[in-house]
């Protein structure tokens, strides 16, 4: 009896621990399910978090590629499809020179003084992928005024050329397409009394890796010092077109042809020239020709360069034409030859722009240059005016020092050996020293 109760009694807790651990277990599964899905649920809400965080980091890197691209080298803004571009940029040089004029004949000064040589700053850029645009102001420092000294619009969309109108300088000369920033001495050889200038008309101009020609039709401008530059009927063809065969960062050899010819004058014209000083009297003169009907030059050019070492040459021939009975035509010439040496080791090779046939700014820092040149100018055509014609012959010793791409520092010497034939007029030489301290951007 006793033993059927135990055995009973186990069977009942047997029964009774089975069903309890059975519930146990099934409240612990239902458990751990509604806790798995409650970190699911924190998984796509956190998910969904970090999706829209993406999108907008997403929408603002869009909005910031968007934005215009600034220049870290220049004060250029270009916009993100690089169709349209605005640069600021200018320059300002101020000379510094005295002179012994003691050998001058009466009425030919050289003292001593300080100018602003240049002031200038401008804006260009594009518009729309094929325009072009540029706006460039100086201030003249003899005239005490502002004045505009480019300005004009250029097409791009040709393919084979592009084409310029407004104001813009004349495509003659090596040395006068390039800048005053970027020439080599304080100031062009005495030739560049010859140059067109710059003047309003119409241009067209192409290049390549080793090729560039332009060619310009202009008007209302003064062709040489004397001009009124009111007449619109100074007008005319200019044309250059320049070959490199040899164009590396180290090597250089450029060949170039330019000339013009301008016609119906305003019937006054007049050559003049200082010694390549800016601050300076003029030592030879032609006076003012009367009666010029038209004026033509072709201008011959080199430049050669070869490691440190480079050398370049230009020369023109000029012919002033007169009309009217007893009158004739009249000539002129001059040119340069200068050589240079970078102490430093750097190239005026890398400086070269072959679709453009000039020099452009030399990207260099604590460089040092030496420089010598000779520059000659012919105005004795015995029908010249004045009793200031004559024959110059200039030497100039230099050394620049750049500081950096954009600062300069210029030192010249120079002899002035002028010869009068006129009678009665001695010859004189002239002995000047002059700096230049430059910034430009």
């Amino acid at each position: 009896m006793f033993r059927k109760a135990l055995l009973g009694g186990v069977a009942f807790a047997a029964l009774s621990l089975t069903t309890t651990g059975s519930a146990f277990a099934q409240y612990d599964v239902n458990s751990r399910i509604d806790a798995l899905e409650h970190e699911l649920r924190e998984l796509k809400s956190q998910v969904g978090a970090r999706d829209a965080k993406i999108e907008a980091l997403e929408q603002k890197t869009t909005a910031i590629d968007n934005l215009p691209k600034f220049d870290s080298k220049k004060l250029k803004v270009t916009s993100a499809d690089g169709k349209y571009s605005m640069e600021i940029f200018g320059r300002i040089q101020i000379d510094a020179m005295t002179g012994d004029d003691d050998d001058l004949n009466a009425g030919h000064n050289i003292g001593s003084s300080i100018e602003f040589r240049r002031a200038r700053m401008g804006v260009k850029g594009k518009l729309a992928g094929d325009w072009g645009y540029k706006l460039e102001v100086g201030y003249d420092v003899g005239a005490d005024e502002i004045g505009v000294e480019e300005v004009y619009i250029e097409y791009k969309g040709l393919g084979f050329a592009d084409v310029t109108v407004g104001k813009f300088k004349a495509p003659w000369s090596l040395e006068e397409q390039t800048s005053s920033r970027f020439i080599s001495f304080m100031e062009r050889g005495m030739m560049n009394e010859f140059a067109p200038g710059k003047n309003t008309g119409l241009g067209l101009s192409t290049g390549g890796d080793n090729y560039s020609f332009a060619v310009a039709y202009q008007f209302e401008g003064g062709l040489v010092d004397g001009s009124d530059g009111t007449s619109d009927e100074d007008q005319g063809i200019i044309a250059r077109g320049t070959f490199a065969p040899v164009t590396t960062d180290t090597e250089l050899v450029h060949l170039g042809l330019s000339g013009y010819y301008m016609s119906d004058q305003d019937g006054t014209e007049r050559v003049r020239a200082r010694p390549e000083i800016h601050v300076s009297d003029r030592l030879i003169d032609t006076g003012n020709i009367a009666g010029v009907s038209d004026i033509w030059t072709i201008n011959p050019e080199v430049a050669v360069a070869f490691g440190p070492f480079s050398a370049q040459a230009e020369y023109v021939f000029a012919e002033i034409g007169r009309d009217g009975a007893g009158t004739s035509d009249m000539d002129a010439s001059g040119g340069y030859f200068f050589v240079s040496y970078f102490l430093t080791g750097e190239s005026r090779a890398a400086f070269y722009e072959a679709d453009a046939g000039k020099f452009d700014r030399p990207k260099v820092n604590g460089a040092w240059e030496v420089l010598g040149r000779v520059s000659y100018l012919n105005l004795d055509d015995t029908n010249f005016p004045s009793a200031d014609r004559g024959e110059e012959t200039n030497y100039t010793l230099g050394l620049n020092h750049y500081f950096n791409p954009n600062v300069r520092a210029l030192v010249n010497y120079v002899y002035a050996d002028v010869d009068h034939p006129a009678a009665g007029v001695e010859s004189e030489d002239a002995q000047i020293l002059g700096a230049r301290l430059q910034v430009d951007f």
